[in-house]
C-alpha cells in the first residue's frame, strides 16, 4: 500500500484536478508531498522503533496510515487533500522505517539476500503497478466514488494487513536503545520542506520573493542539521542521521545510486501519467494498459534477480539500469514515428525491456548495498537508504516537474500553429463565414499558445473559456462550432507538445542511468565481500554502534 501510493495518484490527477479544481502546482503537491513526508518521518520513526519496540510502531503507524487514505478519499478541496496526503505520508514513513528490521528478526542473516531481493521485487512491482492499479479503480468507478476510490480501497486492505500483522510480525528492539533526537528530527524536516516546496511552487507562482527566500533558507538550515548531528555525535549523544556512515565508500556510493534513480523513477511516472492522459486524450484504464508491460517486465525480471545475482554479483546493476535506459531511448523514438496514438502493441516491447531493467536493478540494490558495508553499519544503512530514496523521490518530482513543463512550453508555439490550417480548415466545413475565420484562427491561436505556456497547461485561462465565441452575432450552431474545432485544435496541439516533452524527458532520464550504471559498477564485487557471519569481533570494530535488532522473546 505504501508503495502503491506513491504513484497510484498520477493516473487520477486529471481526475482530481478537474473534481477539486487543483492547478498544476496543487497537483504536484499531491505527489512530492507523500514522498516528502515519507522521507521526513523515516528517520525519527525509525528511533522511535528502537525505544518502543519495531511491531508496535508499525501497527500504530498502519492503523494511521488506513484513517489518513480515508480521510484523503473524503477531501472536499485540493489543499485538502495535499494535507491529508501528508499525513498518508508520515504514516507510510513509518512503517516503512520498521520494515527492514522486522525483516532481519524474522529471518536468519544467511537468508537475507534472498529474503531482501523478494522484498526489494515488492518495492519494484509495487512502484511502476501504481498507474494501472489507479486506472482500473478510476474506470471501474465502484460505488460511484470515482477517483476517491484510489484512497478508499486502503481501508479493507489496511484492516486486514493490521490483523495479520498483530498475528504473526514479530517484535524487533536494537540491542542498545538510543535516545530521540527531537532537534536533528526538526531541523532535518524543515531544511527538506524549504527546500522541496520551492521548487514545486516556485514555477506555478512566478518564484516570487518568499519563495525564492525559502529555497535560499534551506541552505544554512540543511547545513546547521549537518553540523549538529556531527557535534551531537562527537558528545556522544545519539543523531538521527550518523555522519560516520558517510565514510564508508561503499555506503556513500550507493546512497548516490538511490537518491539518482528513485529521483528519476518517480517523476517519469508522473510525467508519462500526464502525457497519456492530458497530452494524448487516454483514459485512466487506458494509460493503465498502456504501461501494463512495463509493471509485467518488473515482476518477471524481480523475482529472477536473485538468481542472476548470485551468478554476476553486482554487474546485475549496471545490467539493469543500460536495459532500462535504452528502451527508453527506444520508446522516445517510437513515440516520435507513432505520434500521440501510439499502438499498445508497438510500445509493449521497449516498456516490457524498461520494466525488465528495473526489476533487475531496484531488487537487489538494497542487497548490494547492504552487503558492500561494514557489519557493525548495516542497522544504521537500513534506516537511512529509504530516507534518501524518498528525499531522491521529492527532488526528482519537483526538478523534473519543472523541465517538463518548461520543454511543453517552449514547443507551445510551434504545436499551436502546425493546428491552425486544420483549424481553419474545420471552420470553413462548418460553415463558418469566411470573414469570421481569421479572427477566430487568430483568437485560437493565441488561447491554446497561452494556455500550453502557462504554469498550468492542463487548465483553459479564465479569458480563453470563451475561446470559440469571437463572433457573438453568429448563430448558435456556428459558435458550437467553433468552441468544438477550438477544443480539437488545442488538445492535438496539446499532444505534440507533451509528446516533444516526454521523448527530451527520456532522454535525460537515459543519461542520468547511464551515469547510475557507471556508479554501481564502483560498488564491491560481490565475491570479494566477506559474508558478515565469518568476520570476527575485531573485523567489527567501528565507531558506530550496531543497531541490529534482535527479535523480542514471546513473540
Amino acid at each position: 500500500m505504501q508503495l502503491l501510493d506513491a504513484t497510484i495518484v498520477n493516473v487520477a490527477l486529471p481526475s482530481i484536478a478537474v473534481d477539486l479544481g487543483a492547478p498544476v502546482s496543487t497537483q504536484l503537491l499531491m505527489v512530492s508531498i507523500y514522498t516528502l513526508s515519507f522521507a521526513c518521518a523515516l528517520i525519527t520513526a525509525a528511533r522511535l522503533g528502537d525505544i518502543l519496540g519495531r511491531r508496535r510502531v508499525f501497527l500504530a503507524a498502519l492503523a494511521a496510515f488506513v484513517v489518513a487514505s480515508v480521510l484523503c478519499g473524503l477531501a472536499t478541496s485540493g489543499p485538502a487533500l495535499v494535507v491529508f496526503r501528508a499525513l498518508q505520508g508520515l504514516a507510510a514513513g513509518s512503517m516503512s522505517a520498521q520494515t527492514f528490521a522486522i525483516i532481519s528478526a524474522l529471518f536468519p542473516k544467511r537468508a537475507h539476500p534472498r529474503v531482501f531481493g523478494i522484498y526489494g521485487a515488492t518495492i519494484a512491482l509495487a512502484t511502476v503497478s501504481g498507474p494501472l492499479a489507479g486506472g482500473l479503480l478510476i474506470e471501474w468507478n465502484l460505488f460511484d466514488l470515482g477517483w476517491r476510490m484510489i484512497f478508499l480501497i486502503n481501508l479493507p486492505i489496511g484492516a486486514l494487513a493490521l490483523i495479520f500483522g498483530a498475528v504473526f510480525l514479530v517484535d524487533a528492539r536494537a540491542t542498545r536503545r538510543p535516545k530521540l533526537d527531537p532537534v536533528g528530527a526538526v531541523l532535518s524536516a524543515l531544511g527538506l520542506v524549504l527546500l522541496i516546496y520551492p521548487l514545486v511552487e516556485g514555477r506555478e507562482r512566478g518564484w516570487p520573493a518568499p519563495i525564492v527566500a525559502m529555497l535560499v533558507a534551506s541552505i544554512p538550515v540543511l547545513a546547521l542539521f549537518v553540523w549538529y548531528e556531527h557535534r551531537l555525535g562527537r558528545r556522544g549523544g545519539d543523531p538521527v542521521l550518523r555522519l560516520g556512515l558517510f565514510r564508508d565508500s561503499s555506503f556513500s556510493r550507493g546512497a548516490l545510486l538511490a537518491l539518482l534513480f528513485f529521483g528519476t523513477l518517480t517523476s517519469l511516472i508522473f510525467t508519462i501519467s500526464l502525457t497519456l492522459q492530458f497530452g494524448f486524450g487516454f483514459s485512466p484504464l487506458r494509460a493503465g494498459i498502456t504501461t501494463l508491460p512495463w509493471a509485467i517486465g518488473t515482476g518477471i525480471a524481480a523475482v529472477l534477480s536473485s538468481m542472476v545475482y548470485r551468478r554476476i554479483g553486482n554487474l546485475v546493476l549496471p545490467t539493469g539500469m543500460l536495459l532500462f535506459g535504452g528502451s527508453l531511448l527506444l520508446t522516445a523514438e517510437i513515440l516520435g514515428r507513432e505520434g500521440t496514438d501510439p499502438r499498445w502493441l508497438v510500445l509493449a516491447g521497449p516498456l516490457l525491456l524498461g520494466g525488465a531493467g528495473l526489476g533487475l536493478f531496484v531488487a537487489p540494490l538494497q542487497s548490494a548495498i547492504l552487503a558492500s558495508v561494514r557489519p557493525a553499519n548495516s542497522g544504521s544503512v537500513s534506516g537511512l537508504l529509504p530516507t534518501i530514496q524518498q528525499v531522491g523521490s521529492s527532488l526528482g518530482l519537483a526538478l523534473i516537474g519543472i523541465v517538463f513543463f518548461q520543454f511543453v512550453a517552449g514547443q507551445a508555439d510551434t504545436a499551436v500553429n502546425e493546428q491552425r490550417p486544420a483549424f481553419a480548415a474545420r471552420l470553413e466545413s462548418a460553415g463558418i463565414p469566411s470573414s469570421y475565420v481569421p479572427q477566430l484562427e487568430t483568437r485560437f491561436a493565441d488561447c491554446a499558445t497561452a494556455q500550453l505556456g502557462s504554469s498550468s497547461p492542463m487548465h483553459v485561462p479564465d479569458e480563453c473559456a470563451d475561446a470559440g465565441t469571437g463572433a457573438s452575432a453568429a448563430p448558435q450552431a456556428m459558435v458550437d462550432s467553433a468552441l468544438a474545432a477550438a477544443h480539437d485544435a488545442t488538445r492535438a496541439a496539446a499532444g505534440e507538445a507533451f509528446l516533444v516533452a516526454q521523448q527530451r524527458v527520456m532522454w535525460s532520464i537515459a543519461g542520468v542511468s547511464v551515469v547510475v550504471a557507471a556508479l554501481s559498477l564502483t560498488l564491491p564485487r560481490r565475491n570479494r565481500i566477506v559474508e558478515p557471519d565469518a568476520l570476527s569481533s575485531d573485523d567489527d570494530a567501528s565507531d558506530e554502534p550496531d543497531n541490529e535488532p534482535e527479535p523480542v522473546p514471546g513473540r
